[in-house]
């Protein structure tokens, strides 16, 4: 890290990025709604894609059950986001 009062990577990187959301017109823009539904549409992809990883190293019967639940639903979950879309 750089000493001194300069600004860091990550300072200057958001700056940038806060200068081409202003830049761009108010309509191109996702609203607030889009915003958590693209975060959340993120989580769940994440989620199932950790679930898938570890379902072929699992050997105990209730953790691959435990694991299968989590990943229909999380698959629910997901296809009721894509339908409001």
């Amino acid at each position: 890290m750089a000493r001194g009062w300069g600004k860091s990577e990550e300072d200057l990187q958001a700056e940038k990025e806060q200068a081409r959301e202003q830049e761009r017109p108010a309509s191109s823009r996702p609203s607030s709604e889009e915003i958590i539904r693209i975060g959340e549409r993120r989580a769940l992809k994440l989620s199932l894609a950790r679930i898938e990883q570890q379902l072929p190293k699992i050997q105990s019967v209730d953790r691959r059950r435990a694991l299968e639940a989590a990943r229909l639903e999380l698959s629910r979950r997901l296809e009721a986001l894509a339908a409001h879309d």
